[in-house]
């Protein structure tokens, strides 16, 4: 007979299985800001059972991510421009820090390791007219290993922890105007060099304007189409 315990265990296991499974859904576009799910589609979905599926979108709402309705279903939040605008700001004061004591004290070749596989998604990926899915994946990958390098330095569970939601609602306004979560941005790329330079260069004040201007570029990017959808 199964103890206590190891229920226990595997409720909380499904329910993680249930969290990520539902974000792997909405950033790859299968789920949209502004939808409503009964608990069923849920379920179906995610291929979890209900209980660990309630379990995990309590912790989606308190991230502000999806809307309890109860006996009902959720909605998924639609994060509009001034939310936007907030998540954008809460990253630069966050990750602007980040960028400072990485500049600081960062080890040199975690700063050599950043350069050389930015610098080879460019003069792979730079001048194509392909923007498949490998292509995508790609640019995440090297976009994300700059921010997550240079936060994890930071070694603050607290700010890290902010930085995952702030940097998520930025990725569900930008669900408002693309597709999915797969943007080729080569301007993003030219930015992170700048603040790879400025990591190289050992300035804290150079890598954390760098860092802000690039995520000055990001919001630029995406309000003018915003606009016009």
């Amino acid at each position: 007979m199964e103890s206590k315990a190891a229920k226990d265990t595997a409720q909380i296991s499904l329910r993680q299985v249930a969290y990520r499974r539902f974000k792997e859904a909405l950033f790859s576009g299968r789920i949209k800001p502004g939808d409503f799910l009964s608990q069923r589609e849920i379920v179906e979905l995610l291929g979890v059972p209900l209980g660990p599926v309630r379990e995990a979108l309590k912790s989606l709402e308190s991230e502000g991510i999806a809307t309890l309705l109860p006996k009902r279903g959720i909605r998924i939040i639609r994060i509009e421009k001034e939310d936007f605008a907030k998540a954008i700001e809460a990253r630069k004061l966050i990750e602007g820090e980040a960028a400072a004591q990485f500049a600081a004290h960062g080890p040199d070749e975690a700063i050599a390791d950043l350069e050389r596989q930015t610098r080879e998604f460019k003069e792979e990926f730079g001048a194509t007219d392909r923007h498949d899915d490998a292509i995508f994946r790609e640019k995440n990958r090297v976009d994300f290993l700059l921010h997550d390098t240079m936060m994890a330095f930071l070694d603050n569970t607290i700010l890290s922890h902010a930085f995952q939601l702030a940097t998520e609602h930025v990725r569900i306004f930008r669900l408002n105007i693309f597709a999915n979560d797969r943007v080729f941005e080569l301007p993003a790329i030219e930015e992170h060099l700048a603040i790879i330079e400025a990591l190289k260069d050992r300035d804290p004040k150079a890598a954390r304007a760098a860092l802000e201007a690039h995520l000055d570029g990001v919001f630029r990017r995406a309000i003018p189409i915003y606009g016009t959808s």
